[in-house]
Formats: structure tokens, C-alpha cells, sequence
């Protein structure tokens, strides 16, 4: 079995080497992720002041700074393009070599992206979160991080991961059937972005919406990592989100294979 499971880390390989090598995409990536929490920690601290409002939903103006801080982190860290590269081995013809390889196609992508996550998470999570917490603290008076907050983040980070591959892999099917795979993925980011509460706090829906959300995957993604990093949970709502997480994680999976076991058959290889 280990031996089964070992052949597949060269992908995680290959992907921690792939954000090693284009170092200069690494920095503007990262600086990108500084730039969104910079400006949308401004539009908060504009709305508080013109509201004059010291919470709104529960938020006091440092905990949101913290927030729109982990959310973005979040948001970069769990990232997985693994419908693009359904997208690009269709597009390119190169899925058939891929297939013809004698590893799990599926498990060849979710390695790869777990490869790329361990570096953006050394490069980018660690560096901006330490920076953020001191600024939100020192500069602000944030409490309530705990030690055990920061150190069930990293977990909470790798379910996120987790639940966007197995989506990412869902939607990627369409690859198989249809060219117009950018305006699937931009579709599918916007609305997992925003349902996920990387965009805004789930709190701030209306709470109709957020009791229906919280039987969704969606905040899994985004809300719970960054909740659970500012203290903001207590150990019985852990439980529960997980629980509904690792549910939704191996129905969806489950989805996912159906899915696939379609999709190849739509496959055709030319050459010889």
C-alpha cells in the first residue's frame, strides 16, 4: 500500500518545484494577495467609520481586519487548478498519455495541487498571516487568538484544500465535452469566492441564508479556516463543520468518479 501511495509524491513534487521555479510569478502572486487585503481592509475601515458603528454583525473594525486578512490568505492558499489542467491536457491532446500512464489520473491532479499548496502556504500563508496578526494586535487590539487557533488553521486549510480539488475535479469534466472551460472556472470561483465568505462574513447574510449555507460544502472553503483562526468558534461548532465537511467531501468524491468514468469515454486519441 505505501509503496501504492509513494509513486504519487513525485506529482506533490513537481508541484512544489513548479511555484520554486517561476519565482517572479511567486512574488506578484504574493503581492496580489497583499494588494486585495490592503484595499478591501480600507473599504471596511471606511465603512465603519461612516456608519459609526463600533460591530457590524458581530465584528468589531479589528476582527474585520483580521478577517478580510485570513480570507485572502485563504483564498490563495486553497486555490486548485485542477480543472484547468483537465482543461489543458483535453485542449492539448495530451490526455491520452495521461490516462495511458499507469497512475490514478485523479490522484496524479490532487497530489500535484497539494504540492503547490505546501509552498504557497511556506511562501505566502505563514509570512502574511504572522504580519497581519502583529498589525491587527499591536495596532489595532485584536484578541482572542489563541495558540490552538493558529495550530488547527493549517488542518482547517487542508479540508478547504481538500473540498476545492474535489469540486475543482467535478467541473473539470466538462473539459471533455466543451471548449469554453474559462468561463466555467471564472463562473465557479466567483460563486465559490463569494458563497464561501472569502468575499464578505457569512454573517453578514441574511439568516435564512446562512442556516442553509452552513449544510453546504461552501463554508468549509473560506468561513471556517479563517473563524477558527480568529477564535471565533467554539469546539462544538468545530465538530459539527467538520463533520458536515468530511460528508460532503466523500459524497462529492463519489460524484466525481461517476462523473469521470463518463467523461473518458468521450476520449478519443489520434495517432500511432
Amino acid at each position: 500500500m505505501s509503496a501504492r501511495i509513494s509513486k504519487y509524491f513525485v506529482f506533490a513534487k513537481s508541484g512544489i518545484q513548479t511555484q520554486i521555479a517561476y519565482r517572479g510569478s511567486a512574488v506578484l502572486w504574493v503581492l496580489g494577495g497583499v494588494l486585495n487585503a490592503t484595499v478591501m481592509g480600507l473599504l471596511w475601515w471606511a465603512i465603519y467609520n461612516y456608519s459609526g458603528d463600533t460591530e457590524i454583525s458581530g465584528y468589531t473594525f479589528p476582527q474585520m481586519l483580521m478577517y478580510v486578512i485570513s480570507a485572502a490568505v485563504v483564498g490563495e492558499v486553497v486555490y486548485s487548478n485542477t480543472a484547468g489542467e483537465i482543461a489543458d491536457d483535453v485542449h492539448d491532446g495530451l490526455i491520452g498519455m495521461r490516462l495511458m500512464k499507469p497512475v490514478n489520473y485523479r490522484a496524479q491532479l490532487g497530489f500535484q495541487t497539494f504540492g503547490v499548496y505546501i509552498m504557497r502556504l511556506v511562501m505566502f500563508a505563514l509570512p502574511i498571516m504572522i504580519a497581519g496578526t502583529l498589525v491587527s494586535v499591536f495596532a489595532f487590539g485584536l484578541t482572542g487568538i489563541k495558540w490552538y487557533n493558529v495550530l488547527l488553521f493549517i488542518p482547517a486549510t487542508l479540508i478547504a484544500l481538500l473540498m476545492s480539488d474535489t469540486i475543482g475535479f467535478i467541473f473539470g469534466q466538462l473539459a471533455f465535452r466543451t471548449q469554453a472551460m474559462f468561463g466555467v472556472m471564472s463562473i465557479m470561483d466567483v460563486v465559490i469566492g463569494f458563497l464561501s465568505g472569502r468575499m464578505i462574513p457569512i454573517e453578514l447574510f441574511p439568516s435564512w441564508a446562512q442556516t442553509a449555507l452552513s449544510y453546504t460544502p461552501f463554508p468549509s472553503m473560506g468561513s471556517f479556516p479563517v473563524r477558527l483562526f480568529m477564535g471565533m468558534m467554539s469546539w462544538s461548532e468545530i465538530g459539527i463543520t467538520c463533520g458536515i465537511a468530511v460528508a460532503w467531501l466523500l459524497a462529492l468524491n463519489v460524484i466525481g468518479e461517476l462523473l469521470y468514468k463518463g467523461s473518458v469515454r468521450h476520449v478519443v486519441v489520434f495517432g500511432g
